[in-house]
């Protein structure tokens, strides 16, 4: 019996892992990312899950059962494994790259947080989120892009294509594609909590609606590639970080986010590097240190002035 509750510990924690991808603590939500990222090659899943595992263990190795308890490191390899996936388009290639990454994520994680703890620019506590992520595999991709060929977006037009945006916005967080993994995952972030996956939901939206009025036209818009950034955004400020702020505020900071990823965008595709989910921690860190620098100058500007006694 003890073994068999091991195996399930080991399983959950996996599974939480896979659901942090998107700020979500819960086994079930990871089962159901799983299912959604393997659902048209289910060698893809085995290779994200790799990743989140190899992390995990690496990260209870070098820092104690404490640090991955809640999945928090291991979102970042099961990422990694997504980009191999997406990259290599082979299952030994790609979990080959994910070990190699998932592990260099444990290092690079512990140094983000790390620097992370003390106030940035002594105003806020930024949270690590995807860096790791997006650092550890821009190296990995650089090197392997020369020998591979990334297969493109499913797009559409008109009103399907709009659709197909909407859920492919959330696809393509994890670098896959289609309108039934995007609903398996939006079913996740319902699973995972109610505010997730409404204001999930909203990011999508608010992308859709910004690139439609930018003039690029459905088929851009529809292959998710687009919105992605905004989705987490959304979530990350909306329903996880600014958690003890009025509503008026999450919306605000969702809305404004995710309109500022769709201008990150195009810029970060101009550097040599992958773009991944830079565009979203971008425009997160700034938004924090922006309302928390606010927040600063008024306590100041409130402050008594303090009398020196000589």
């Amino acid at each position: 019996m003890a073994s068999v509750r091991r195996l399930g510990k080991l399983v959950g924690t996996l599974l939480r892992g896979v659901s942090q991808i998107f700020f979500v603590d819960n086994p079930w939500a990871g089962a159901l990312l799983l299912v959604a990222v393997g659902w048209v090659h289910p060698w893809v899943a085995l290779v994200v899950a790799t990743g989140a595992l190899v992390q995990t263990a690496g990260a209870w190795a070098l820092l104690g059962a404490d640090a991955v308890r809640t999945g928090m490191m291991g979102y970042n390899g099961a990422l990694v494994g997504a980009a191999a996936a997406a990259a290599l388009g082979a299952p030994l290639p790609a979990l080959l790259m994910t070990v190699v990454g998932a592990l260099a994520c444990v290092p690079v994680h512990a140094l983000l947080q790390r620097a992370f703890e003390g106030r940035v620019l002594g105003w806020a506590r930024l949270p690590v989120a995807t860096a790791p992520f997006c650092l550890v595999a821009g190296v990995i991709f650089d090197l392997v892009l020369p020998l591979v060929h990334p297969g493109t977006a499913s797009t559409g037009e008109g009103a399907a294509g709009v659709m197909l945006g909407a859920f492919n916005n959330f696809s393509e967080v994890v670098l896959t594609d289609g309108l039934v993994p995007g609903l398996l995952i939006l079913a996740a972030l319902f699973v995972g909590g109610v505010r997730t996956g409404l204001f999930g939901l909203l990011g999508s939206l608010v992308a859709l609606a910004g690139a439609l009025l930018a003039g690029d036209g459905v088929a851009p818009v529809s292959s998710g590639l687009l919105g992605y950034s905004a989705v987490l955004v959304a979530i990350a400020l909306g329903a996880v970080v600014w958690n003890d702020r009025p509503l008026w505020a999450r919306l605000t900071g969702a809305v404004v986010g995710a309109g500022l990823t769709l201008a990150l965008q195009p810029l970060l595709a101009l550097l040599p590097l992958p773009v991944y989910t830079w565009p979203f921690l971008l425009s997160m860190w700034l938004l924090m240190l922006v309302v928390a620098a606010v927040h600063r100058h008024r306590a100041g500007r409130h402050e008594e002035p303090s009398s020196s006694v000589l």
